[in-house]
């Protein structure tokens, strides 16, 4: 009788879940927890409670559901379970920003799942985010590869919809702000029709990739100077997260309300959003886009020209949290922040201390380019990726470009010889 009445009650949590009564249903489940003799049932039950925690942004509480989670499939020597298990380790540890955790636990999560599985693509998804933390972009972009297969054997339209919004996420993070547009356009159409043909018990999923993909819209719009199109991608992301609770999206969505109040000079505004934001965050334990929230903050205060001293102080917190993930990228930015801030106060040696430090952190990630020797990513400008994975400015690799599709050419960097396929990568150059 006590084990159907907890039946009972974990199938009532899912039914409150499907109601959008989130808190109610993660209750129901907490409550059932400690009664549960079933070790599989209390195994589906804590990947709930892993997903709702995820869903809700308490970051801390995915990563203790899903250890437990592994002791049970550890208990029952159940590799099914163990896939599952990991996969959830995997990104729990890729919110908290522990990089290389969740590298090595997805790489768990593939050894113990069955070739092809989508379970092997969700975990290269989680290792592609997790090397964009470390700014390793070719491996980036072969995990991205792997992924795009599998969710085309799978038929797994959402799988896909992330590895293009991922390949969006490095094409932003290294400023070719058109290909940025267009990958995440893409992302976001595909998951709008994805939307539109699901059935019921997929509809909050696609719901949550279209109001995520919308989001991502603003930004390269922004970077744009589409301010209009940016102001609308992220007003509709917010009344759709807000309308469910989605804190994580709403937190984002005010990052990049920031952004566009910073850009069109309502520095005050900006301020407000960027300050909200940042304590969302941090209290989701998001590292990466708190950081991402304080550089904008920081920027806005060295715009009010007003606030230097507050300026360098949260660029402090940001440089020592981006050294913390092991984000070279984010560092670089940090240290050119801080040039602008002492060429200001007219310390003209630190300020090329500092721009040297950005400029060997460029080139400790890999990201200068073979032929011009110039950085990637500090300034806008068309980037290339070979099918190699190697990346190079486009303007660099023209003739490459123009011969891959009939003849072999060979990388600049590695010297394999690369044709334009139909792989994921080959996409790049479109």
């Amino acid at each position: 009788m006590g084990q159907r009445m907890t039946r009972r009650q974990v199938a009532e949590g899912l039914e409150l879940y499907a109601e959008k009564n989130y808190d109610a249903a993660i209750k129901k489940w907490t409550t059932a927890l400690p009664k549960m003799k079933d070790s599989r049932l209390r195994f589906s039950t804590l990947g709930y409670l892993a997903l709702a925690s995820r869903d809700r942004g308490r970051n801390k509480d995915y990563l203790v559901h899903a250890v437990q989670q592994i002791d049970i499939a550890h208990e029952l020597d159940d590799n099914t379970l163990r896939s599952q298990a990991y996969l959830n380790l995997s990104r729990a540890n890729e919110m908290l920003a522990d990089y290389f955790k969740a590298v090595s636990y997805s790489r768990s999560a593939i050894q113990y799942s069955p070739t092809g599985d989508a379970i092997q693509g969700y975990a290269f998804l989680v290792m592609a985010d997790s090397y964009i933390g470390l700014c390793n972009f070719p491996k980036v972009l072969e995990c991205l590869d792997k992924a795009l297969s599998i969710s085309h054997e799978t038929e797994d339209h959402l799988m896909e919809v992330q590895v293009l919004s991922t390949t969006a996420k490095v094409f932003l993070a290294l400023k070719d702000f058109p290909k940025a547009l267009a990958y995440q356009r893409r992302a976001h159409e595909l998951a709008v029709s994805t939307n539109a043909y699901s059935g019921e018990q997929n509809t909050d999923n696609c719901a949550k990739f279209v109001r995520l993909t919308k989001l991502k819209l603003a930004t390269p719009l922004r970077l744009m100077s589409d301010f209009e199109g940016a102001t609308k991608s992220v007003e509709e992301a917010m009344r759709a997260a807000s309308s469910i609770g989605d804190r994580p999206v709403q937190a984002k969505c005010l990052v990049c309300v920031g952004d566009i109040q910073r850009s069109q000079k309502n520095y005050e505004i900006a301020c407000k959003k960027y300050e909200a934001a940042i304590q969302m965050l941090q209290d989701m334990n998001d590292r990466y886009s708190s950081t991402l929230a304080m550089l904008g903050l920081v920027k806005t205060l060295l715009a009010l020209g007003t606030h230097t001293q507050m300026a360098s102080e949260i660029l402090a917190t940001a440089l020592s949290t981006s050294v913390a993930m092991g984000n070279k990228l984010m560092q670089a930015r940090c240290h050119l922040l801080n040039e602008r801030i002492l060429t200001v106060e007219n310390q003209v040696d630190d300020a090329r201390q500092a721009f040297d430090l950005a400029h060997r952190l460029y080139q400790d990630a890999d990201l200068l380019c073979k032929i011009c020797e110039q950085p990637m990513g500090m300034e806008p400008d068309h980037i290339q990726a070979l099918t190699c994975t190697h990346l190079f400015h486009e303007r660099c690799v023209v003739d490459i470009l123009e011969k891959w599709t009939y003849k072999a050419q060979f990388c600049p960097k590695c010297n394999k010889s690369v044709l334009y396929s139909a792989s994921y990568i080959a996409l790049c150059c479109s």
